[in-house]
């Protein structure tokens, strides 16, 4: 077996995940894991196909010159193996202004963290009315990070943007 990413970006519209389906399906491969979301009439997605090794080259090949209307990039791919690591599922919400990502990704990365899926949005707040950033973030820390250096340098982020930050190990 081969694992294949598949990223596809394009109008979005009924029909697409059936015929992305269909492809994979034609070619002995197994939808193991996706991503996929509609953006402002555009579908943005990535997800992860194992094929026989026999139909991975005509899948990718299927892939890429089909007529669904999407721009679609694929890469095979060799195991992963994770180094050790710790889980973290952090959630910050609080008054929207540029750059929250920007820093909290900078105190993240100086941890060794590594993020492993990221969901953000604007939302109203209940009461006011005002825009609201929030951030649901899971994220990979090495396991030699003590918890309190983790817990010291998101409570520093969260006064400092003037946000609310929750985090919890998994």
């Amino acid at each position: 077996m081969k694992s294949i990413l598949v990223s596809v970006l394009g109008e979005d519209r009924p029909g697409l995940i059936d015929g992305l389906s269909e492809i994979i399906l034609s070619y002995e491969g197994d939808w193991v894991e996706s991503r996929m979301s509609s953006f402002e009439g555009r579908f943005a997605g990535i997800l992860k196909v194992n094929v026989p090794a026999k139909n991975a080259d005509k899948l990718v090949k299927k892939l890429e010159a089909s007529n669904l209307g999407l721009k679609i990039v694929c890469e095979k791919t060799k195991p992963y193996t994770h180094q050790p690591f710790k889980s973290y599922n952090i959630e910050l919400i609080g008054q929207n202004h540029i750059g929250i990502i920007n820093k909290l990704s900078q105190a993240l990365v100086a941890l060794g963290g590594n993020v492993e899926e990221i969901n953000t949005e604007i939302i109203e707040a209940s009461m006011s009315g005002e825009k609201l950033f929030k951030a649901e973030i899971n994220l990979h820390i090495p396991t030699t990070v003590e918890e309190y250096v983790i817990r010291e340098r998101l409570e520093n982020i969260a006064n400092e943007m003037m946000v609310e930050i929750f985090s919890y190990e998994d």
